[in-house]
């Protein structure tokens, strides 16, 4: 009888907690984004458009995998699929205002900040940017698995801790590449607890491995950013993409 009922609830409470997690990584992003851009409510002297409908698009997103876990742990399947269709729309529109707010941030740093520092930044847009893609890209392939489609949702949410906890970081005195590795440390480290975990349960470990070598890979780019190599490419990937 106790196993019938570990195996009814415990994915209802999987996904009750998947929400609630999500709900903190919106706390830590609205913490990050607070001082240089919630606070400037309603005049936002320093955004412009592109800044405003990535930052929606973006929030849409975290609140959708608040609500998706929601509708499956109250049973509401059906409801969940359909609002499941909006990320055929959501994810690329996405991917494209991270395409857009990297041109934009690199146009706007010209001639205003030294062009290392303007292809430092570059790091960081070009690899959320890439992360994002290849984990929506990997959740809609693995839509009718929904081990797997879960998993890489939730690395999508995941992607916004650097950008928001990050900030909230700089804010308490900390300079951005601190600020980022910590970040990067904090991601590593959820990713490779919930790996452990899939692997000691026996469960199907292998999205969260893929979430994991992404996320190294973002970490070492980011430690990287400063070396002749990065700054080389850095100039070839503006000068060919922006």
């Amino acid at each position: 009888m106790q196993k019938e009922q570990v195996q009814v609830f415990t994915p209802a409470k999987t996904f009750r907690n998947i929400a609630i997690f999500m709900l903190i990584v919106i706390a830590g992003v609205q913490w990050g984004f607070y001082q240089t851009y919630t606070s400037q409510f309603p005049a936002f002297p320093n955004a412009t458009t592109t800044i405003h409908v990535h930052g929606a698009l973006l929030m849409t997103w975290l609140l959708l995998l608040v609500v998706q876990p929601l509708l499956i742990h109250f049973g509401r399947a059906k409801l969940h699929r359909k609002i499941g269709k909006l990320s055929w729309v959501l994810g690329p529109a996405i991917i494209v205002s991270l395409y857009l707010i990297g041109r934009h941030g690199y146009w706007r740093g010209v001639g205003l900040v030294p062009e290392h520092d303007n292809l430092t930044f570059i790091a960081l847009d070009s690899r959320g940017l890439f992360s994002f893609a290849i984990f929506w890209a990997l959740a809609m392939l693995n839509r009718k698995h929904p081990d797997a489609h879960m998993r890489y949702m939730i690395s999508t949410g995941l992607l916004a801790i650097g950008p928001g906890v990050g900030r909230g970081l700089i804010t308490l005195g900390l300079s951005l590449g601190t600020a980022i590795t910590i970040t990067d440390l904090v991601d590593l480290g959820i990713v490779g607890a919930l790996l452990g975990y899939d692997m000691y349960r026996k469960k199907n470990y292998k999205p969260f491995l893929v979430v994991f070598l992404v996320f190294v890979c973002g970490a070492v780019l980011w430690q990287l950013r400063d070396t002749n190599m990065w700054q080389d490419f850095a100039k070839w990937y503006a000068a060919l993409l922006y």
